[in-house]
Parts: C-alpha cells; sequence; structure tokens
C-alpha cells in the first residue's frame, strides 16, 4: 500500500493549490491558457477531449525554462523519471516501470517518437530539444495506438514545422565547469509553397571527475546535433521530408567506486568522491542519424490518408575499465549497431461526424549488431586469464514487426462519447549468437553458439468513455491493454542458463484509468486529475543477480508480477498577460506483487518496491513585464521535488562486503531542483539572462551499481552551476 506520508503530501499539495487558487478570485481580459493540441490518438484533438493521460511541454516552456534536453523532461512532468547518466544505461521510466536497452535482445518499455515515427532503442534519450513546437507524454499502456514495448507508455517529440514566415533564432549558454551550449535554428519560406528550416544544437562541459592515473577528467560532456526539415503544402496534399544527426564523444562516468573490485572492502585507491583511479579511462561514443517522410492527403469527404515512413541507424560504443582500480585486470569494449526502417498508412475519418473512425497499418523491419569484448590485462592473471585473452560475444537479432489497428468514437450524446480500438502485432525476431567464455574458466560464463527464432502475437484493446460536464471539462474511464515482446538474453551469461535459459517470454499489461480534466475561471486555469491502476504479467526483470558470496549473474526472466496504482495532478493557471503558473504532483504505489526468487542468493521479493518515487512534486513560475517602452524585465523559477526510491528488487539501502561491514548501494536518495533565470527582453528580439540550475546544490546519489565483479560503485548529481545566456530572434 502506498504509505501514509504520501498520501498525506499529495493532499498537502492540492489543498495548498486550492488555496492559492481561492486567493485570487478576479483576473485580467488579457488572461488564459491556450488550447492544447494533441495526437495522442493518431488524430489531432483538444487535450482536455482526449481520455489519456498526457503531459504536454510547449515550446514556450522549454524556451522560457533551463530545459535542453530529453532528460530535463523529469523535472516537469510527474511519474517520469530518466536516467542518461551514460548511454548503456540509459532508462526511460513511467509510473515506475521502464526498462534499457541492455544488450540487442531485450527492448525498452517506453517508445520514443519523433514526429510520430519511431526512434529505436533508447541510447536515442539524449535528444536535443531543438525546434520542438511541443513534447506529449503519453503516461500508461498505449498498445492500441503505438503497438510494441509502449507498455508502459510513449514520448512523441513534435518539432517546428517550416512556415509561411522567415524565422531565425539563436541561444547561447556559457557556465559552470565551461559549460557551453549553441542552439540555432532557421525557417524560410521558398516560392510559392516550400519552406525549409535547418537546426543545430552543441553541448559541452568538463568532466568532474579526476582519473589520477591518466590525469584525464571523466563525466564530460561532447554532443551535437542538427536537423533539416523541407516543407510542401498545397491545397489537399503535404508533404514534410526531415534529415537529423547527433552524436556524442565522451569520457563517461560509469561509477565511482565505494568498494574495491570484488566487493571485500572498501575502495583505498581513491576513496574522496570526484576522485577515481582507473589504468584506463571510461569512453562512449554515438551516432545516430534519420529520415523521416511524412505525407498528408486530405480527401474529397473531408478525411484525412496518412503516411509516415522512417530510416534510422545509431552506431553506440563504450569502453570500461571493469576492475575500477589501478590494476591492469580486465576492460570491456562494446560496440553495438541498430539500424531500422518503419512505415505506418492509417485513415482518419472527417472530424465533425458523430462517428468518426482511424484505421491503419504499421511495419518494421529492424537489425540489430552486438559485438562486445571482455579483454585480459597486463596481470590478469590473478584472475586465472592469459593477458590479452578476451571473453566475446558477437551476433545479431533480426526483427520484423506487423501491426494493425482501429478506433472509433461515437458521440452517444452531446455530453458521452464513447470510443473502442484495437491493434493486432505480430512480432517475429531471429538471434544469430555466439559467446565464448572459455578464456576465463572461473567466471563460469558460457560457450557455444545459439540460431534461433521466436514469435509474438498480440491484440491490444482499448476502451473508454468520456463524458463532458461542459464545453470546457470533461472526465473519463479508460481500460487499455499492451504488450512488451520477448527476446534473448545475449550478455556475458552463465553457463548454467545457455542455451534454454536465455529466452524469456513476452509481457503483458492492463490499465484502468480515470481522470477529470479541462479549464475553468474564464479559462484561466487549466487542470488534470487522474487516477490508475495497471497490472503486468510476466514481467521481464533485467538485473545483475546477487548470488552471494561475491557471485553476480545477468538474467533477464518473466519472474514476476507487477502492480503500480496512483494519482497525477497537473495544473496551469494564467490569470494575467504575462504571470504563467505550473504546479504538478504525483503519488505511486509500485510493487512486485511475485517475484518469488528474484532476490539475492534465490531470496523471495514479493512485496518490494519498484525503481520509481513514492512522491512527487513540483512547480514553475514565468513572469514579465514591461521596464519602458523598449526593454521588458522577464523571471522563470522551478522547483521539483522526488522522494527516494530503491533500484533493485532486495529493496536495500546498503550492500555487505565480504571482508565485513557495508558501503550504500541499492537506494536513491531523495532529491530538490531548484532552477531560476532572470533577464532582460527587447521588443527587437533579443535578451540577456542570468540563469541558475540546481541552485540548493543537490549533490545526491543520482545511479548506483553493482558491477560484475561485485564492485560498488555510484554517480552522484552535478552541483550547483551559474551561467549567463544570450538569445536572439527575428
Amino acid at each position: 500500500m502506498t504509505d501514509q506520508a504520501s498520501i498525506r503530501r499529495i493532499s498537502y499539495f492540492s489543498l495548498g493549490l486550492l488555496a492559492l487558487l481561492a486567493s485570487a478570485p478576479s483576473y485580467g481580459a488579457d488572461g488564459g491558457v491556450e488550447e492544447i493540441i494533441v495526437s495522442a490518438q493518431k488524430r489531432d484533438g483538444r487535450l482536455t477531449d482526449t481520455p489519456v493521460s498526457v503531459s504536454v511541454v510547449g515550446e514556450r516552456w522549454i524556451e522560457d525554462s533551463n530545459l535542453t534536453a530529453l532528460p530535463d523532461l523529469a523535472e516537469a512532468v510527474p511519474n517520469l523519471t530518466i536516467f542518461s547518466d551514460f548511454l548503456y544505461n540509459s532508462t526511460i521510466t513511467m509510473r515506475g516501470v521502464g526498462s534499457y536497452s541492455r544488450n540487442i535482445g531485450f527492448d525498452e518499455r517506453v517508445s520514443l517518437y519523433l514526429d510520430g515515427i519511431y526512434l529505436g532503442p533508447s541510447y536515442g534519450l539524449n535528444q536535443n530539444l531543438l525546434d520542438l513546437e511541443q513534447v506529449e507524454v503519453l503516461r500508461g499502456p498505449q498498445g492500441t495506438y503505438f503497438g510494441r514495448n509502449a507498455i508502459a507508455g510513449a514520448i512523441n517529440l513534435k518539432s517546428k514545422r517550416p512556415g509561411d514566415e522567415r524565422v531565425v533564432k539563436g541561444r547561447a549558454r556559457y557556465g559552470s565547469h565551461d559549460t557551453l551550449a549553441l542552439q540555432g535554428f532557421v525557417s524560410l519560406p521558398l516560392y510559392e509553397r516550400w519552406a525549409v528550416s535547418l537546426s543545430a544544437g552543441l553541448q559541452k562541459r568538463d568532466g568532474l571527475t579526476d582519473n589520477l592515473v591518466t590525469g584525464e577528467t571523466l563525466g564530460n560532456h561532447d554532443r551535437n546535433a542538427v536537423r533539416a526539415q523541407a516543407r510542401y503544402r498545397g491545397p489537399a496534399f503535404e508533404a514534410n521530408l526531415s534529415l537529423d544527426r547527433s552524436a556524442a564523444n565522451e569520457r563517461a562516468l560509469i561509477g565511482d567506486p565505494l568498494s574495491d573490485t570484488f566487493g571485500v572492502a572498501p575502495d583505498s585507491f581513491a576513496p574522496a568522491y570526484g576522485e577515481v583511479m582507473f589504468n584506463t579511462s571510461p569512453a562512449q561514443s554515438l551516432e545516430a542519424v534519420g529520415t523521416g517522410l511524412d505525407l498528408e492527403w486530405t480527401l474529397a469527404n473531408g478525411g484525412t490518408l496518412t503516411s509516415l515512413t522512417g530510416l534510422r541507424a545509431t552506431d553506440a560504443a563504450m569502453k570500461n575499465d571493469t576492475d575500477y582500480s589501478p590494476a591492469d585486470l580486465l576492460h570491456v569494449d562494446y560496440e553495438e549497431d541498430y539500424s531500422h526502417f518503419t512505415q505506418e498508412l492509417r485513415y482518419a475519418s472527417p472530424v465533425g461526424d458523430a462517428f468518426r473512425y482511424v484505421l491503419g497499418a504499421s511495419f518494421l523491419d529492424q537489425k540489430a549488431l552486438t559485438d562486445r569484448d571482455a579483454i585480459a590485462g597486463g596481470d590478469a592473471m590473478a584472475l586465472g586469464m592469459v593477458p590479452g585473452s578476451k571473453v566475446s560475444n558477437v551476433g545479431r537479432v533480426d526483427t520484423t514487426a506487423w501491426g494493425l489497428f482501429a478506433s472509433a468514437d461515437y458521440d452517444v450524446s452531446e455530453q458521452l462519447t464513447a470510443s473502442v480500438g484495437l491493434r493486432w502485432s505480430r512480432d517475429e525476431k531471429s538471434a544469430d549468437w555466439m559467446i565464448d567464455g572459455s578464456a576465463a574458466p572461473a567466471f563460469g560464463l558460457a560457450t557455444g553458439l545459439v540460431d534461433v527464432k521466436r514469435a509474438d502475437e498480440d491484440f491490444s484493446p482499448t476502451v473508454s468513455l468520456t463524458y463532458a460536464l461542459s464545453d470546457e471539462i470533461s472526465g473519463f474511464a479508460r481500460y487499455a491493454e499492451g504488450f512488451k515482446s520477448g527476446g534473448y538474453n545475449l550478455d556475458f551469461v552463465n553457463a548454467g542458463i545457455f542455451p534454454g535459459g536465455i529466452e524469456f517470454d513476452k509481457e503483458s499489461a492492463r490499465s484502468y484509468e480515470a481522470g477529470l480534466k479541462g479549464a475553468v475561471m474564464g479559462g484561466t486555469l487549466w487542470f488534470s486529475a487522474t487516477a490508475f491502476w495497471v497490472d503486468y504479467d510476466d514481467f521481464q526483470v533485467n538485473q545483475f543477480r546477487d548470488l552471494g558470496g561475491g557471485r553476480t549473474a545477468i538474467v533477464i526472466a518473466n519472474a514476476a508480477k507487477v502492480r503500480t496504482k496512483g494519482l497525477e495532478l497537473e495544473t496551469r493557471l494564467a490569470p494575467t498577460e504575462g504571470l504563467d503558473l505550473r504546479a504538478w504532483g504525483a503519488v505511486l504505489d509500485a510493487q512486485y506483487r511475485d517475484f518469488a526468487s528474484g532476490g539475492i542468493g534465490g531470496s523471495d521479493v514479493s512485496g518490494n518496491r519498484l525503481e520509481a518515487p513514492e512522491f512527487e512534486a513540483g512547480f514553475a513560475l514565468d513572469y514579465s513585464t514591461a521596464l519602458s517602452d523598449r526593454l521588458d524585465a522577464f523571471v522563470h523559477l522551478s522547483f521539483s521535488h522526488a522522494g527516494g526510491y530503491f533500484i533493485t528488487p532486495d529493496n536495500i539501502k546498503a550492500q555487505q562486503l565480504l571482508g565485513g561491514g557495508t558501503v550504500p548501494f541499492g537506494h536513491i536518495g531523495a532529491r530538490d531542483m531548484l532552477s531560476a533565470k532572470l533577464g532582460i527582453a527587447s521588443g527587437g528580439g533579443w535578451r540577456v539572462a542570468l540563469y541558475g540550475e540546481n541552485l540548493l546544490d543537490d549533490r545526491s546519489v543520482s545511479s548506483s551499481l553493482r558491477d560484475f565483479f561485485g564492485t560498488i560503485s555510484e554517480v552522484r548529481r552535478e552541483g550547483r552551476t551559474v551561467g549567463v545566456e544570450l538569445a536572439f530572434e527575428f
């Protein structure tokens, strides 16, 4: 059960918000929250009328705040957690449920889209928020509309299309730790029906951790992104072509060790946080390129036919000093290549009819290649390995996925709308993979080849009722299902589970939601409140399982039943021109209902919590006022709080060392993030501001890791940063 303290928090939060509203009974004529249009059901509709839990972060919010990359959204959206300290562990979690692409045989649970086109594995999380019109965050299973691997939710990034007017804008930031961020956007109309745009971004930052052996710093940022678009608009036809590329090349900090290599004693080489002694520096690189083609025909009857075509390729690589010490024992060298083609074709009936429907089909062809080596160093005789030898796993997974979907809305009366939807999906996977653990007999790793195939079929229905209490307020109740396809654990697996234990089955979810949302007080206040209950069956758990005695196994298994339930609240108040207030909060109860052997030494961890805070809350304020006929002053202030949470099914806060004593592990503490921006702007289109992030200097742990040998390490949040921002638009 959700603890009483969390219930009290959300109650106090709600009461405080109501008190704020009650204290401001009159509003200026220029106030009001603009109407928001979303495409959560594969057609444009008012957010108020959409029977789904959706959070929207718009272009204005992105520009006025300190949001620069996709992971920043976690501080502005309830029940959303994004981890991206290093690429190979990038994770999106919604309502306590998420996953990362630990290997090419394991898929994500939250699907990421750019203009409705699937982006692929979780390496794409470090998306720069370039030229975006808005970000739509859909919580809960989205099987009917988004299909495979949207079992926890979906995020759709909607880019700003080239328009009929010339737009040139840019932003430059410089701040603590030599942080440099540059963004630019140009949109130009061409001829009568054509327009093009180009956007680019660059992020750099010094590393914050010193490697005392090599003299390098770890944890630096070196990322860039570019996107080009071309748009054609005719009387009944529109075409949008986009090309994008993003890249990163960094010395990643995967973990600052708290223990020695084998988890026997506390780290004695560089025990202070911010200092490590690795004989080689960890590194990561990423290059992702893609193209998307969006074609839309408006037919004579008012219906629309839409085609979405995507091509993407992602190359990711990582190196890590796996012994986390100055000794030259073992390091890993990983490379993954993903490429996929997607096609979606759908027809949407005319909007004004009492009976409306959408029919569609989708196709995905994805190829994933892996080449992973664990390479013995000069001191590897201590591990029973010959220096220079290596443990390898190499192979590929081919995935083909088809989907057919249909949805219908019927206006039973002026106030009541009934909606139904269904998607049939079929996923086919083939794996051709090899592991060779013979060079390290002491590790007990597998050696052999697999050439296997599997297929999953699924029917994902959605049923909802929407009742309009007024033109501006509606309530909804929704039932939905979703699934995550099965796969293969293509990692450094133990001989005991090879080959029969590397395959796992699909998981499924059943979701129940009810909510109320809309605008009140003359449109000056918009609100959304949602209660949800989701049951997951055959839940796939991916973990470094502690077998006891310092032994570790990399396991993926259908090991648990999971239930998540809770409440979400979002509000936005715009009482007068120049003032915009937002507040949000969430309570979450996410538990393993049945996980009989998922803990240390195969212990029963049923009833333990998943990896998500029980309580979150935050607010944001944007205010601007005229200083003169030509100058305005503006301020942005935002704060977010998230409670602590466990990161392993064992729900522990400390790891027992083999030599006695403990070190912190397994729990992420509560975070409190305060950011601000203060500046002046001219009517001519320029602005200058001072900004600050993490102004409370929260340096709590952001990730905690137990690696293969039993090493315990952690990464903490970057402390307070300040800087200056220059921006222009004309």
